[in-house]
């Protein structure tokens, strides 16, 4: 079992922008936040299966958003958001943000022609146009050349990772393969 403060260090960020993301007051995100870790502290012991603490934690968040929307009955809330949370969370609830990280690492292994599109597109959020213009190719070279890069990245990870998504296509959980080298460990 991870000691609370490795827990803390792992989750807090994650968990704070995940509950902002839902809730506007950014001091209500940071008392939903403090709470949530209260809970997994004096809960941590009744988690039965240690590989699946990123998913308590995250129905733990889920769970105390919720009550944080029931208990503020004076506060103004749009019935259909508050209808529609848990859904939302659930939609939210993913790795997909986390493998971002891992496609960081992957980028320094790309050739430079794809390289240099994917930063410039993705990174520094410039237009094909002004790729095309910057690097001297056509602007459907710069689209060929990013949906390479895109593909490279997929095969890496797939070939890094075995993955599990949702009905949506969101990653929900994933293993990194023990022969894999491409993300450096950033995976796990």
């Amino acid at each position: 079992m991870k000691e609370f403060n490795l827990i803390w260090a792992e989750f807090n960020e994650k968990l704070f922008n995940y509950i902002k993301s839902m809730v506007s007051n950014e001091h209500d995100a940071e008392d939903i936040l403090q709470t949530v870790f209260i809970k997994v502290y004096k809960s941590i012991d009744s988690l039965d299966d240690p590989d699946a603490i990123k998913s308590w934690i995250y129905k733990i968040t889920k769970n105390t958003v919720i009550d944080f929307y029931k208990k503020k009955k004076d506060m103004a809330v749009e019935p259909e958001k508050f209808l529609n949370l848990e859904d939302e969370v659930e939609e939210n609830d993913n790795l997909n943000d986390e493998l971002v990280n891992c496609i960081k690492n992957m980028i320094f292994t790309l050739p430079p022609k794809y390289k240099d599109v994917y930063d410039m597109y993705e990174n520094r959020e410039m237009k094909h146009k002004e790729i095309a213009d910057a690097l001297d190719i056509s602007v459907s070279n710069s689209k060929v050349r990013l949906k390479r890069a895109k593909t490279i990245f997929k095969d890496m990870l797939v070939d890094c990772c075995d993955f599990e998504v949702d009905v949506y296509g969101n990653v929900i959980d994933y293993k990194q393969k023990k022969e894999c080298t491409d993300c450096d460990g950033a995976c796990t």
